[in-house]
């Protein structure tokens, strides 16, 4: 034989008795070991099953004749991560094992708007009521329903992959509701947060749920307004009777009368603290807004959307002129002044503690903004002007100079800088106080310069004021 074929029977021989190595229940010949293993996965039978890298079936499942000593087990099922581990084969008899797999979840976090809502399965299994936070969800697609009560249920999948964060905020329709605005006498005009509506009194008029300060207004009468809170799914009632006055549309009264004025511990050009006396004026309610203004400048451009904001970057010129178009004039420093805090000295419009709930102001954020002219209800003054702390600096008619009594400052400052008050969005709670001052030149303008208008009341049997 040649030294080819000696090395090929070799070879041939070798590779038969690993082979046989690798059969259960040989022992180096056709001996077979009395052995046996059960192979069990929890929490799920049914996985691929392997032994020293060989597959035998899935589990459950007995092997028999394998050789006592250290055993690989490695199993693998679809939606649960490989699992493997060493047991020991006994000298003779049974043994059981089972190993525990583990599901390949991702980590899944819930909100919805409103929040409260109770969260299903498609299949109906209750999830827990939202906000729910490190919720594990096998890997797959899921459809999730939200359920809150007068609201849309809404359905979506969401995609949950093994180790991976997942959030999903479902906001939910509120189911339609309606307000109902009644008025003695009828016909007259409704404004829900300003915006005035085509339905006259009586009406019934879709809407959504929320807060609105709904509006009645009818000539020869002064206008009427009510805060109301509309819940999903329900009505809400309005019945106002009108009274006869002429207070011009959109404006409050300010008696006249005395009212306190400045404050003796804060910034020196606030002080002295002193009472005076003015006469009755009416102020516009709320802030001049993009719709006003351009109504009167038709060149005027603002976003689309933005029609119920105030109109901003506004020069004292420009005030001015409009408050002249429409038959108006900007208070007096004084005027603005009594408007926002009324007759009692109170710090803020609303009262003397500060309220972030109530005043559109800097309080950190990295990009503020205004928001439209009424919004925050709960900040009226005690005549119900709205947003005279905060959202826009308010151009006035008064020439900036140190008050009368002030010890404190002894520059004369002249008729050069024209008074703004009211604070902004850009600018801190402490200069959103009523008596705060700050002061600009007639032509300069800034995004947070706006204004509001005021006007004089006729004396009875005369003619109106100047």
């Amino acid at each position: 034989m040649t030294t080819i074929g000696r090395l090929a029977a070799w070879t041939a021989l070798v590779l038969v008795v690993y082979a046989a190595a690798l059969v259960p229940g040989c022992k180096g010949g056709d001996e077979v070991y009395d052995t046996e293993i059960v192979v069990n996965t929890a929490p799920q039978q049914g996985a691929e099953l392997k032994l020293n890298g060989q597959v035998y079936g899935v589990t459950p499942r007995p092997v028999r004749g394998l050789p006592p000593g250290p055993v690989f087990v490695d199993v693998s099922l679809a939606g649960f991560k490989r699992a493997y581990d060493t047991y020991k084969v006994p000298e003779s008899g049974s043994a059981t094992f089972t190993i525990t797999m583990e599901r390949m979840v991702g980590d899944v976090t819930i909100q919805s708007e409103p929040t409260r809502a109770a969260v299903y399965l498609k299949d109906g299994t209750p999830l827990g009521v939202t906000p729910i936070t490190g919720l594990k969800l096998p890997e797959g697609i899921h459809e999730i329903e939200v359920r809150h009560e007068k609201y849309e249920p809404l359905t979506e999948k969401i995609v949950v992959r093994a180790d991976y964060k997942y959030s999903k905020l479902f906001t939910l329709k509120a189911r339609e509701s309606r307000i109902e605005v009644f008025s003695t006498p009828s016909s007259a005009n409704i404004y829900l947060n300003n915006a005035l509506q085509n339905e006259k009194t009586p009406a019934r008029i879709p809407i959504t749920p929320g807060t609105y300060t709904v509006g009645v207004y009818k000539g020869g009468y002064i206008m009427e307004e009510v805060v109301v809170n509309v819940e999903p799914a329900s009505d809400a009632n309005v019945s106002v009777i009108l009274k006869e006055g002429e207070v011009p549309m959109g404006m409050v009264l300010v008696p006249g009368g005395d009212f306190i004025m400045g404050t003796d511990d804060k910034s020196p050009d606030e002080r002295p603290k002193r009472t005076l006396n003015i006469e009755s004026f009416y102020i516009d309610k709320y802030e001049v807004t993009n719709a006003q203004f351009k109504e009167v400048f038709a060149s005027h451009t603002f976003p689309k959307g933005q029609e119920e904001y105030p109109v901003l970057d506004v020069t004292w010129e420009e005030a001015t002129a409009y408050a002249k178009q429409v038959g108006k004039r900007l208070p007096t420093e004084e005027e603005w002044e009594k408007a926002a805090r009324g007759t009692d000295g109170r710090e803020y419009p609303w009262g003397d503690l500060w309220n972030p709930e109530l005043a559109n102001v800097n309080a950190g954020q990295l990009n503020p903004k205004a928001l439209p002219v009424g919004k925050l209800i709960g900040g009226a003054s005690p005549y119900g002007c709205m947003d005279m702390a905060g959202n826009a600096y308010e151009w006035t008619s008064s020439w900036y100079q140190r008050y009368k009594g002030n010890e404190d400052i002894v520059k004369e400052y002249g008729q050069v800088f024209r008074v703004l008050r009211g604070g902004s969005f850009r600018k801190d709670p402490f200069d959103a106080r009523c008596v705060r001052r700050s002061y600009d030149l007639n032509t300069n303008r800034r995004e947070d310069y706006g204004f509001r208008c005021a006007a004089d009341v006729a004396p009875p049997g005369g003619p109106p004021r100047r």
